[in-house]
């Protein structure tokens, strides 16, 4: 553990109070969920229930995502409760929800999650990472009913060609700020006309 872990000696009276910590804090997350995924369902559904809007845990969450494949019906539950917004931005729950559905790799409950969708969608922030939109075109190509997505960022041209190909309904896509190539924005054409022909 030499380099792992912090050591914090504080003398009280007459004794030394001895606490520990991670030295790094992905590691702590990870064995955060580790521990969550091996205790009883209903106390993984009570933290859950009560921390999924505490940012802190976030990325805790993600990984007991992972590690479990959001199998138990009772954490999805608790934690996919209630329609999905038809707008999303860099700071949303939504997103966050959308890394926790791509970790888990359970394409089932992505599906049934997606449904819940509105049939637009804008997603407007400037500054989303590789990851985002990772996420975001593995959860979007497992809609089916999108018939408006509005992006008003940078996107990568893969991403937006994955959720094209896998919306048969979408009708309308707009797109801004983007810095395509010239072959880039002749593949996106293809994808969409080949849209149009299903």
């Amino acid at each position: 553990c030499m380099g792992l872990l912090n050591v914090h000696l504080e003398e009280v009276a007459f004794s030394t109070i001895r606490t520990y910590n991670l030295q790094h804090a992905t590691l702590q997350e990870f064995l955060s969920a580790e521990e969550l995924k091996c205790l009883p369902e209903e106390k993984q559904v009570k933290f859950w229930s009560g921390n999924m809007d505490n940012p802190s845990v976030a990325m805790a969450f993600r990984f007991y995502c992972g590690l479990t494949g959001l199998k138990s019906k009772a954490v999805q539950k608790a934690v996919f409760s209630g329609p999905l917004p038809n707008e999303i931005d860099h700071m949303d729950r939504s997103l966050f929800l959308f890394h926790s559905l791509f970790e888990s790799q359970n394409i089932p409950f992505t599906e049934q999650v997606v449904q819940l969708l509105q049939p637009t969608l804008d997603i407007h922030a400037a500054s989303l990472s590789q990851f985002d939109w990772m996420a975001l075109s593995h959860c979007l190509s497992k809609c089916s009913h999108l018939q408006e997505l509005l992006v008003s960022s940078i996107v990568p041209i893969n991403y937006i060609e994955k959720i094209c190909q896998n919306n048969p309904f979408l009708v309308k896509l707009k797109i801004g700020f983007n810095n395509f190539s010239i072959n880039d924005a002749k593949s996106l054409v293809q994808s969409v006309q080949s849209l149009e022909m299903l």
